[in-house]
Formats: C-alpha cells, sequence, structure tokens
C-alpha cells in the first residue's frame, strides 16, 4: 500500500453504490477500520449520472492507501477501469446478482468477511482487458465482454423479475435471446487470419467462470498477460449438447462447434450491429470491438 506520513493513520476511500449494500455496510466498514487503526474513511457514494468514475478518480487524488469499490459488477468494474495502473490496492465489496470477479478470485461475499480481506493487506497484481467499441476510446474491465447469446440475454433481462428471482431471471429471457441468433462475424487474433464464423456467442474473458459458477473458459487465467476468445457455433441439436457436456466436463468435445483462443488482441467484426455487454451489463450497441490485455493493470486485496 501507498507509504502514509509518519505517524499517521492510514486512510481508505469507499467508492459505493447505496442502492446495492446493506443498511448496515457503512457501520461496518466504519467499525472494521476503526478496529484496524484507519483513519475516518473517504466516503464516495455513486449515482445515476456518475456510476463511479469521478469518485475513483477523486480518491486517487486524495492520496488513499486503499479504495474499495462496494455494489454490482458494474460499480466494480468502473472502479477498477478508474484505478488500473496507479498502484493502489483495490479492495472488492460484491453486492450484486451475478458478483463475478469477486467468484473469480474467490473473494468473500459477505460485505463484513469482504472489508476483512481489503484490510488484510494481502494483494496480488491482475490482468485487465481494454475494450474499444467502433473506434471509441477504450475501458477497461476485468471478467468478461461480448456479443450474441450472453449480450442479449442481458439486455431482456427485466430489472425488476432481476430483483426478484436474482440470477433466474436470466434464465426468463434466455429463450428471446435464441429467437435472434446466430450472427455472422469475423475473429481475429494478434493481427492474424481472420476466422469467418456464423456464432452464437463470442466472448473475451480474462477469467473463465460466469453466474452460477459455470466454468466456461477453463485455462482463462486473471494473471497470464493474455485474453481468451470463446467462440460457440453450434448449428444443430447435437452441437447443442456437445457445447453442454464441454461446459460441464470443462474438456474440448469432438465437432462442438466452439473456437478457444489465446492472445494478446483480438478484433471481432460484426456484419450488423448488435448489443455488447463488459461484466455483465449492456454497454451499447456495436459492429466492431478490439481488445487488448493490460497486463498486471490492478492490485487487487485477495484473502
Amino acid at each position: 500500500m501507498a507509504d502514509a506520513p509518519t505517524g499517521a493513520a492510514p486512510r481508505c476511500a469507499v467508492v459505493v453504490n447505496p442502492i446495492k449494500v446493506s443498511d448496515a455496510f457503512r457501520d461496518i466498514v466504519t467499525e472494521r477500520l476503526a478496529a484496524a487503526g484507519w483513519a475516518e474513511p473517504l466516503w464516495l457514494e455513486t449515482s445515476e449520472d456518475d456510476p463511479g468514475r469521478g469518485m475513483t478518480q477523486q480518491a486517487l487524488e486524495a492520496g488513499v492507501d486503499l479504495v474499495i469499490g462496494a455494489g454490482g459488477d458494474g460499480t466494480v468494474r468502473i472502479v477498477a477501469d478508474g484505478m488500473a495502473g496507479s498502484g493502489v490496492p483495490m479492495g472488492v465489496v460484491a453486492a450484486g446478482t451475478a458478483n463475478l470477479l469477486a467468484r473469480n478470485l474467490d473473494l468473500p461475499l459477505i460485505e463484513a468477511d469482504a472489508v476483512d480481506v481489503a484490510l488484510a493487506g494481502r494483494t496480488r497484481d491482475i490482468d485487465l482487458i481494454k475494450l474499444s467499441v467502433d473506434g471509441g476510446p477504450s475501458e477497461r474491465f476485468a471478467v468478461m465482454a461480448g456479443v450474441g447469446v450472453d449480450a442479449v440475454i442481458m439486455d431482456e433481462v427485466n430489472s425488476e423479475l432481476k430483483k426478484k428471482v436474482g440470477a433466474a431471471a436470466y434464465f426468463f429471457a434466455a429463450g428471446k435471446a435464441l429467437g435472434r441468433l446466430p450472427m455472422r462475424m469475423e475473429i481475429s487474433l494478434d493481427r492474424g487470419r481472420r476466422h469467418r464464423r456464423k456464432a452464437m456467442v463470442c466472448l473475451i474473458g480474462n477469467v473463465g467462470t460466469l453466474a452460477g459458477n459455470i466454468v466456461l473458459i477453463p485455462d482463462a487465467e486473471a494473471e497470464d498477460g493474455r485474453l481468451d476468445v470463446y467462440v460457440a457455433s453450434p448449428h444443430r441439436f447435437t452441437h447443442w449438447l456437445k457445447l453442454v457436456v464441454r461446459v460441464i466436463t470443462r474438456r474440448p468435445q469432438r465437432d462442438d462447434q466452439v473456437d478457444n483462443w489465446q492472445g494478446r488482441r483480438v478484433e471481432v467484426h460484426l456484419a450488423h450491429p448488435d448489443s455488447y455487454q463488459m461484466d455483465g451489463d449492456v454497454a451499447g450497441e456495436c459492429r466492431d470491438l478490439v481488445a487488448e490485455v493490460d497486463p498486471g493493470a490492478l492490485r487487487v486485496c485477495i484473502p
């Protein structure tokens, strides 16, 4: 962690989505910090107008020793993006439905336990992935981004239903999603040859586990300096069965119509614009995605 002035207690900032955390969360943080000898925290709440970018910048400008990002996957992603390359540790308090980064790093999902991990001082530097859409400025994500079934499902999920039934809401949206695909696309890794596919999904992964602890990309590692590309192009019922077996066994199946590549950079071009998602949140529509790994960009607190 950053060096505090001699004799001064370390200080952390908490970038928090207030509608995601429990009513007791602020008291939990205050009590844990006081018990560990930390100063009063800099408390920064996100809003509809700013989901965390300005707050993360404010935290870093204040010279804090730790930034805790508390909220759903969107809040965690935005805080991680803002902290990339800073060297300041980030604590993750996952308070959403999927909690993808926390699950992939084996972080606790109970608020008090997650705060304890953030204050314990053990860290690791993980990769992030920079994503540029249709030639625009890049944003970083920590888990996965992509187009196809997953993005369409996210787009179709009813927010009120999601509040009531949690992750099960995604299954209600899956039927609509399957009716809108497959998609024609071209994919090239590390500026190599173009692969043409008519795919149901194209995912760019930093890590490999989805909601429900489904391991989609077993070889994906957060510290390997590479990104993973997962493309599924099932055209027959037998392909779907083999795809399911592949997910369950975590092993490729003969003729399962799945491509899994690794590299440092990937370009995806869609024949027609469609929705794309970043760490589980639909971010808009695109025709072109360019992703590049940012090795060791985020220092994150771990158990």
